[in-house]
């Protein structure tokens, strides 16, 4: 699937802290988006963005860095693809850009860059 682990650093107790997670991609690069809000990854990610993305055998260190303004087609391809986040996510079924711009901020998103 589209699932990868990525290892976080506690922003309280300094230990590694994995969560699954599924990144996607457009032209620009790859992000993460937290269909939760501000959850603990974000808030990790927030105190310290160096992170480890592992995927079967592979391991890459990556920083991420928070994408600030409008990221409503970010949010939307998310939301499109991963069917499981559509619950935590309030729009309409057959939603549009439009739909996801009053709500994107809510969903943080954060761009991958490899280290």
């Amino acid at each position: 699937g589209n699932f990868v682990v990525m290892t976080v650093t506690g922003r309280k107790s300094g230990r590694p802290r994995n969560v699954t997670v599924s990144p996607i991609s457009d032209d620009e690069g790859r992000y993460l988006v937290s269909p939760y809000g501000d959850s603990g990854w974000v808030l990790n990610a927030r105190a310290d963005p160096n992170a480890i993305i592992r995927r079967g055998g592979s391991e890459t260190r990556v920083r991420l860095v928070e994408v600030t303004g409008q990221k409503p087609e970010l949010v939307q391809a998310y939301y499109e693809r991963e069917a499981f986040a559509r619950q935590f996510m309030d729009v309409p079924g057959e939603a549009t850009v439009g739909d996801f711009a009053s709500v994107s901020d809510r969903f943080p998103v954060f761009r991958v860059d490899e280290t």
